[in-house]
């Protein structure tokens, strides 16, 4: 009766629904890249109008499968973002080896490139160190000249893939709370977001995408430069 009658019209938008997620999952919204580890649940499928306007309407080849793989595409595209959004950022597994005395500047280098020391080891009977840690890959560019520069040519670096991890900050977090609310600047919001707004800025503004950002920080302290005569 009518619940077979519900099944049939749910097994001939299948595949559209199909189609609007894988189309979704291989096209985010925040780099328009893949995703990975997102599970989307469907609750409940309804179908407005009455049973013959709706048999009328599921033809598997007309317009009514292409607009049901939009809005499934659109609807997980809103609904990953209505959740805790996260960004996925390749990494190197990277070994500095370094002397005694340049250990706190390849330290420096480090850090300000958000590495992650996993372990620091001494060569036996020198006084060699050798730093392990996880460098990000949009990070690394330049950075083995950097060690150089810092540490007069005793440091080197070797870097190899290691694989993906996951970013921990919310590139589009802002302050709920009244506390927040109260006690939040734009300077505060920046560093909340931290490098995940600015590695999903990179990527779009690589790709042609729209990226929020300011143009002018602060209007009140520009001034022109007057003419010479």
């Amino acid at each position: 009766g009518r619940e077979e009658g519900w099944r049939e019209r749910v097994q001939e938008v299948e595949g559209s629904i199909l189609t609007g997620f894988q189309l979704s999952a291989m096209s985010g919204p925040l780099c328009e890249e893949p995703m990975e580890g997102v599970v989307f649940v469907v609750d409940d499928v309804r179908f407005s109008g009455t049973s013959d306007e709706v048999a009328a309407s599921t033809d598997t080849y007309g317009p009514w499968s292409g607009q049901v793989i939009s809005a499934i595409k659109e609807g997980c595209r809103a609904s990953f973002l209505a959740g805790e959004r996260r960004l996925v950022e390749a990494v190197f597994d990277c070994q500095v080896t370094t002397q005694v005395d340049s250990l706190g500047k390849a330290y420096s280098v480090l850090s300000k490139r958000r590495a992650r020391v996993l372990d620091e080891t001494i060569r036996d009977g020198t006084d060699t160190f050798v730093i392990s840690c996880i460098l990000p890959v949009v990070e690394s560019f330049g950075v083995v000249d950097d060690l150089r520069k810092q540490t007069s040519g005793a440091a080197t670096c070797q870097l190899t893939m290691s694989g993906w991890e996951l970013m921990d900050t919310d590139p589009f977090w802002v302050p709920l709370s009244e506390e927040e609310l109260e006690d939040t600047d734009q300077s505060d919001i920046d560093i909340a977001r931290g490098a995940a707004r600015r590695c999903m800025d990179t990527v779009r503004m690589r790709k042609g995408l729209v990226v929020q950002r300011k143009l002018v920080s602060a209007a009140e302290k520009q001034r022109t430069r007057s003419k010479r005569k």
